[in-house]
């Protein structure tokens, strides 16, 4: 049995989740009022043309914005306005006279042509931006894993060398240094495998009752962490529905990227109206204000991190997850930190 508390909780969830989606049909609808007020209000100086011409708006609006279903649904509530306010004979559904009834087909027609064409754009831009992600791809990569694999070949082929006369110590730097590339390799391969599974559409999530204080706890353990400054962890934090697995991953993405590049880092879990906030805030190396607000964009190499490692997908893969659950991340500058504050729904997307 669940606690009234409990209950409560998975009731505000709901409600969250439940308002998103009505907002896709709330917005058109809205629209569409608002269009038929104003078009009350001069019904007698315009022609009822005019008037069936701005009630394509809302489908138009809903059409681009929702699909299909938002177009019809629109289209056909824009027709019974039509009709009963604007028709004659007023204040009755029955339409008589074939043009008004070729109206009303030819803005179904409209309205799903659209959307159709909407779509359609809509795939080719994915296509273009998966393919340009596909060259930037292979650059990168040839990029980056030049350096660590040139390393591994030299410290591989001074241990197999039998000119050199090598101390325990010289062999113990030589196996580090091909401890360190293999690991470079492994984060770089690791996020490429990420991205190209979250852009496929592949990665499909797992919703599970969360604990965020444990999957922070847990991300933590696997960085380098010990530049941490202070940890504040709300003590009633709410467990969430999601991905355990794909929230510690983005967790550890944020962490790493800030402990990477910062000299100190803050991080704060707590509650928020509408689900979790975790705050992550570092000085150190900052990126200018005006660069920090892309700073998740695949591939971003801001200015404060040229010349270091990495291929800029860490916080484009934590981004994706975000989204995937219905969450935010944002990010920002002051000039002195540099801070990334993801928000996640009490019940991600399942």
């Amino acid at each position: 049995m669940k606690s009234s508390s409990e209950l409560h909780e998975e009731q505000k969830s709901n409600l969250y989740i439940d308002y998103n989606s009505t907002m896709k049909f709330l917005e058109p609808l809205l629209l569409l009022g608002l269009i038929s007020a104003l078009s009350w209000s001069v019904k007698d100086e315009l022609h009822i043309v005019n008037i069936v011409m701005l009630h394509l708006i809302p489908i138009l609006y809903g059409a681009m914005r929702f699909g299909y279903i938002n177009a019809m649904v629109v289209s056909l509530l824009s027709i019974a306005v039509l009709s009963y306010f604007f028709m004659h004979p007023l204040h009755s559904f029955n339409v008589h006279e074939t043009r008004y009834i070729v109206s009303f087909g030819m803005m179904v027609f409209i309205g799903q042509l659209v959307a159709w064409l909407s779509h359609k754009a809509a795939l080719a831009k994915e296509l273009e931006t998966s393919e340009r992600l596909q060259q930037t791809l292979i650059g990168s990569l040839s990029h980056e894993l030049r350096t660590p694999l040139a390393a591994i070949k030299g410290a591989s082929s001074g241990l197999l060398s039998h000119e050199l006369n090598l101390s325990e110590e010289d062999k113990k730097d030589l196996y580090t240094t091909i401890d360190q590339g293999s690991d470079r390799m492994q984060r770089l391969i690791n996020n490429l495998l990420d991205t190209a599974r979250i852009q496929s559409g592949m990665l499909k999530l797992k919703i599970a009752e969360c604990d965020l204080r444990e999957l922070l706890s847990s991300a933590l353990s696997k960085t380098e962490n010990s530049k941490i400054a202070s940890l504040i962890i709300d003590p009633e934090i709410m467990p969430i529905h999601g991905d355990a697995v794909l929230i510690e991953l983005a967790l550890h993405n944020l962490l790493d990227n800030a402990f990477k590049y910062g000299d100190s880092v803050k991080v704060t879990l707590s509650n928020h109206p509408e689900g979790i906030i975790i705050h992550i805030c570092n000085t150190g190396s900052i990126p200018p204000i005006h660069e920090a607000s892309m700073a998740w964009k695949p591939f971003s190499r801001l200015s404060n991190v040229r010349g270091e490692e990495g291929i800029g997908l860490g916080l484009y893969v934590a981004y994706r997850i975000a989204n995937m659950h219905k969450g935010t991340i944002e990010t920002m500058s002051d000039g002195v930190q540099f801070c990334v504050t993801m928000k996640l729904p009490l019940k991600g997307e399942g």
